[in-house]
């Protein structure tokens, strides 16, 4: 009987593991949260039986920093690069409102990954440990070119093309989903909802227009330098971009604005938190038992350190917080915030931290309420967990999460610039939150509609990998055309010239024929007059 168990068992893995892809996860280390959701995606593919690696290559942050894996394999690049982007101009004028200080981001960032991209690319010994690897299959980031690079130079066939906030310009262009700018908030730096007015519709395409600007301007920059490199029949990076077969983006059609997308553009918010540590240590499960009336968490995300913000700014925030006596806050403020710590010592029901354990946080029942940056991650665990939120969107894709949450009515948004000039309209939102139940309603909603869909964010990720797997690594039937066709033929701009030539015909012939019965007329007239 045991042999027999363990021949099936034997069977199993070895049917398993046939069908299991050597997968490499590149994640460039621009921020905290792309690292640990590109750890999330690892860690689901390991746990998925495919033998994963995740590649974190150095950008911004030192790779290791942030624990992103725990069951996949993990292979830090340091670098030593001189333009290293620590201190990126956005951080510059974090209040600022420009759409155009956000482009001239864009175009730094740029600048600085073409070029590490070459280093990498010129650096033998790294692309011959790559490509002994074998890989079967490369998973990467919609910002970044170096990977679709990597997968064309060392042959890896499957390519997965992911996006770890809203999709930006290019990747819809490239994917061949509709721009529908009438009603799809851009995703950067963009304070409307779907439903905008004239002059909000016309700043959404501009918005549109400077996003795939900056991406084509990066990736026309790099062609041209990988060429010297591969020769001069290496294919374009666009044309490499839109033969990946699956897109997952890391968004949830439960949360988000809906609109229309191709079959291979998937849906996979929350991947991995099935796996997310929720169980509260030391000084935090006592701290959430504080409060009369419970506890709620201030946290503006790891891309925008408070010691950037006006001293003020956070002191507007602590006061309104003081007066709340029923409540307990615990406030995360980075740890070179001196400011704000020293300003918080000693008010009884705030607690500040430059660390905060914001999943078990978020599971506990005692949580009332986030306040929040509006991260796409921090609004899907809000969401998991039924907690109401009071958005304060900074920067990149915040504003328009805000948005996305006011309108399934589980939370309110806060103009950034408010705090700068006092605290009430703070103070009013904060009171609505906590005091209206119906934001906990909508909120334990969302969070019932997010358990009970069809098929969770992971549940997607990892069938349609094995969707991909079994049908040699290729779904060139749910790619849409739309890439391919011209600017006229997309938005049949040929038929409307068309159209209007012809109405311009008719109208033409109509009006000679018009003039000439006129004129007909004005002879017989005359003719009439000049018998009598």
């Amino acid at each position: 009987m045991i042999s027999h168990y363990l021949k099936c068992f034997l069977l199993l893995s070895f049917v398993s593991a046939s069908y299991s892809y050597k997968i490499l996860v590149w994640s460039p280390t621009v921020s905290k949260s792309h690292m640990i959701q590109n750890g999330r995606v690892a860690d689901t593919l390991a746990l998925g039986g495919h033998n994963t690696t995740l590649i974190e290559v150095d950008y911004s942050i030192e790779p290791g920093s942030v624990k992103a894996v725990r069951h996949a394999n993990y292979w830090p690049v340091s670098h030593h690069h001189p333009d290293r982007i620590r201190g990126p101009r956005y951080l510059e004028d974090i209040l600022s409102d420009s759409i155009y200080k956000e482009y001239y981001v864009f175009h730094d960032f740029f600048d600085f990954t073409d070029d590490f991209c070459l280093d990498f690319l010129r650096n033998k010994e790294l692309m011959d440990k790559v490509k002994a690897e074998k890989y079967d299959a490369i998973f990467y980031e919609q910002y970044d070119f170096c990977p679709i690079v990597i997968a064309q130079a060392l042959n890896i066939k499957v390519k997965v093309w992911m996006s770890s906030c809203p999709q930006l310009a290019h990747q819809v262009a490239i994917m061949g989903i509709p721009f529908e700018a009438s009603y799809v908030p851009a995703a950067m730096n963009n304070p409307n909802g779907d439903r905008m007015n004239f002059f909000e519709r016309i700043g959404n395409i501009i918005r549109l227009y400077l996003m795939y600007d900056v991406h084509v301007s990066a990736w026309n920059r790099l062609d041209s330098e990988v060429r010297k490199i591969f020769g001069d029949n290496f294919p374009r990076i666009v044309d490499i971009a839109k033969t990946a077969d699956l897109v997952f983006v890391n968004t949830d059609e439960i949360i988000d604005f809906p609109r229309p997308l191709p079959p291979n553009v998937i849906h996979v918010g929350g991947l991995g938190m099935s796996s997310v540590h929720k169980d509260l240590e030391a000084p935090f499960d006592d701290l959430m038992t504080k409060g009369p009336k419970g506890v709620v968490l201030f946290s503006l995300g790891s891309v925008v350190p408070t010691k950037l913000l006006p001293p003020q700014y956070m002191k507007n925030v602590l006061d309104t917080l003081a007066k709340f006596k029923d409540y307990f806050f615990i406030v995360k403020v980075c740890k070179d915030d001196l400011s704000s710590i020293e300003y918080a010592n000693g008010t009884e029901n705030v607690y500040v931290n430059d660390w905060i354990p914001q999943a078990g946080i978020l599971a506990h029942p005692r949580l009332q309420l986030f306040i929040t940056h509006g991260g796409y991650n921090s609004i899907v665990e809000a969401g998991t967990f039924s907690i109401p939120l009071l958005l304060i969107g900074m920067i990149f894709d915040q504003p328009r999460n805000a948005r996305l949450v006011e309108r399934n009515g589980w939370g309110l948004s806060l103009d950034k610039l408010s705090l700068l000039h006092g605290a009430e309209e703070f103070e009013a939102k904060l009171t609505e939150l906590l005091t209206n139940k119906k934001y906990k309603t909508n909120a334990q909603r969302v969070s019932r509609l997010m358990k009970t869909k069809p098929q969770t964010g992971e549940q997607k990720f990892l069938s349609y990998v094995r969707f991909l797997e079994e049908n040699d690594g290729h779904l060139p039937e749910l790619r849409s055309i739309a890439s391919d066709l011209s600017t006229i033929e997309y938005h049949n701009l040929d038929i409307l010239a068309a159209f209007l030539a012809l109405l311009a015909i008719l109208f033409t012939v109509l009006g000679c024929l018009l003039l000439k019965i006129v004129k007909t007329l004005r002879l017989l007239f005359h003719a009439k007059e000049k018998i009598q």
